[in-house]
């Protein structure tokens, strides 16, 4: 709670007075004025910053309570408030004495004025209910003096002089932007490392399919792939006609005509040596040789005639855009790029598509030189890629291979994770902001990284010392860990620190000015 001093005005005497002389009197401007007091009280998912001036018996006390919702932060736009003062004998015998009063409707967004007029002198228990759509909380403010009259409060509550350097911050200015604060408190930790990285292939999950021959990929709907589609082993990805060349026929018709004297000629032979076997003049050994040369040149002959077939229907069939050679996934997965487009011609061995599994793919992170001597067996990684609002941790069992050579182009050791991608969310390619864990988890006092304000070199955070008044501390850091930041020095568990605009805090301690209300204090 913080107490808001009077402004007196002071009628002295303009000149030195006698020995022995009174001084004059202290006047209040206004008899009937009391001192303000404002109280902050964060519960549940509800912020209060309630201001009023101080209780007297009989006499109204207008109320100012702010009310934000926590998630998101906003002005509690409905709902009711209720400011209740209770004594420590309401309840005895049964029946409640408290006094409530209540607002049944904010003036404006977030701000509601309800009038407190107690009955009863002496200590009050002060509680705020809030009561809205989706939001029953009470705040339980502490205990509130009730005073007999106006001077009696002046009298029991001193002035209390405004802490230097507090930066004013409304919530009418709070509500309109992104913000919110959150109290400071332990937080686990673990020494990381922060590189950068890539989702890459598994090394045993990529496939390049090339043209077995030259030829042209055949073009006719339906039978070459799209980018991302999802393939099975041995599926026909498309089909490619063999070039077409006069010397090929002239050469397949030459090795035909040529199996074919050497059979007929191997037929002869085998004949004549059966002959002379038959009179005596040759060993059975020769006639067998004979057999086997026979054999040898009708399985050439069949070939050829076979390779001559398939020439031809080829030739037969190229015309209308088919082919007879079939492009077969060699695995399952996704064609995740395409090297050529439907008819066009390629050489043999050239690309045609590539076949990835994405279901499971590796985080290539990349440890620069400097670094490399500190990353021994890493245990976890946690990893940020754009597009996804957490990060994906993964254990030390993740861990494929930590690199043993600086690559020579970025000076920079490989560490290799596998990345389980079941829905293929992570596409190939994709760039990672990566914290690779070297040492034990420990417990220390955390802030979101969110609330450091780099302010020319010097790390700050802005507390809420109240509802409207924000603090700019230094801070020292330590560990950083999953968006969390280890603070050394500077801030106290339990406080609260802005970790969404933060630098609209800053901005406003800059401008050296004081925002006007938009409503009365």
């Amino acid at each position: 709670m913080k107490r808001r001093g009077l402004a007196f005005a002071l009628a002295l005497v303009g000149c030195p007075l006698p020995f022995g002389e009174a001084p004059p009197e202290i006047e209040v401007a206004d008899p009937d004025a009391r001192p303000d007091l404002s109280f902050t009280d964060w519960h549940g998912n509800s912020e209060l910053f309630l201001e009023l001036p101080a209780l007297v018996r009989g006499v109204d006390s207008p109320c100012a309570a702010h009310v934000t919702r926590l998630a998101p932060f906003s002005a509690l736009a409905d709902g009711r408030v209720t400011v209740i003062l209770r004594r420590a004998d309401d309840d005895a015998g049964g029946e409640s004495k408290a006094e409530r009063f209540s607002s049944e409707a904010p003036s404006t967004a977030g701000i509601f004025r309800p009038v407190a007029r107690p009955s009863r002198v002496g200590p009050h228990r002060l509680l705020v209910e809030v009561a809205a759509d989706g939001l029953s909380e009470t705040h339980d403010l502490g205990e509130v003096m009730v005073y007999d009259t106006a001077l009696d409060a002046r009298a029991s509550i001193l002035e209390e002089p405004e802490a230097p350097g507090r930066i004013v911050f409304l919530k009418e200015q709070q509500w309109v932007i992104d913000f919110a604060t959150a109290p400071v408190r332990e937080h686990p930790l673990r020494p990381t490392l922060r590189v950068t990285g890539r989702i890459v292939p598994r090394a045993d999950g990529e496939i390049e399919v090339t043209a077995p021959v030259a030829g042209r990929i055949a073009s006719r709907a339906g039978l070459f792939p799209r980018l991302g589609d999802r393939v099975a082993l041995d599926d026909v990805l498309g089909v490619l006609a063999p070039r077409l060349e006069a010397t090929d026929l002239a050469s397949l018709d030459l090795a035909v005509t040529s199996s074919t004297l050497e059979l007929r000629f191997a037929q002869r032979e085998r004949e004549r040596l059966e002959a002379l076997r038959r009179e005596g003049a040759v060993p059975e050994r020769r006639v067998v040789d004979a057999m086997h040369a026979e054999e040898e040149a009708s399985a050439a002959l069949g070939a050829a005639q076979r390779r001559l077939g398939q020439f031809r229907r080829v030739q037969r069939t190229a015309g209308k855009g088919e082919g007879s050679v079939s492009l077969r996934a060699p695995m399952s997965g996704t064609i995740t790029a395409i090297d050529v487009a439907p008819g066009a011609f390629v050489e043999a061995g050239a690309p045609v598509l590539h076949v990835a599994d994405l279901t499971r793919v590796w985080l290539e992170a990349r440890v620069p030189e400097v670094d490399a001597a500190r990353v021994m067996t890493p245990r976890g990684a946690s990893v940020e890629v754009e597009g996804h609002d957490a990060p994906l941790e993964l254990g030390p069992d993740a861990l494929v291979v930590r690199g043993s050579v600086i690559d020579p182009d970025d000076r920079t050791l490989h560490v290799v994770f596998a990345v389980d991608n079941a829905e293929a969310r992570l596409p190939i390619g994709a760039f990672a902001r990566v914290a690779l864990v070297l040492g034990d988890e420990r417990t220390a006092l955390a802030v979101p990284e969110s609330a450091l304000v780099d302010d020319g070199g010097t790390m700050v955070v802005y507390v809420q010392a109240e509802g409207e008044a924000f603090e700019r501390r230094v801070v020292r850091t330590g560990l950083a860990d999953r968006g969390v930041v280890e603070v050394l020095s500077g801030i106290a568990a339990g406080e609260h620190v802005v970790t969404t605009g933060a630098w609209s805090v800053k901005l406003a301690a800059s401008s050296g000015t004081l925002p006007a209300h938009g409503h009365a204090h």
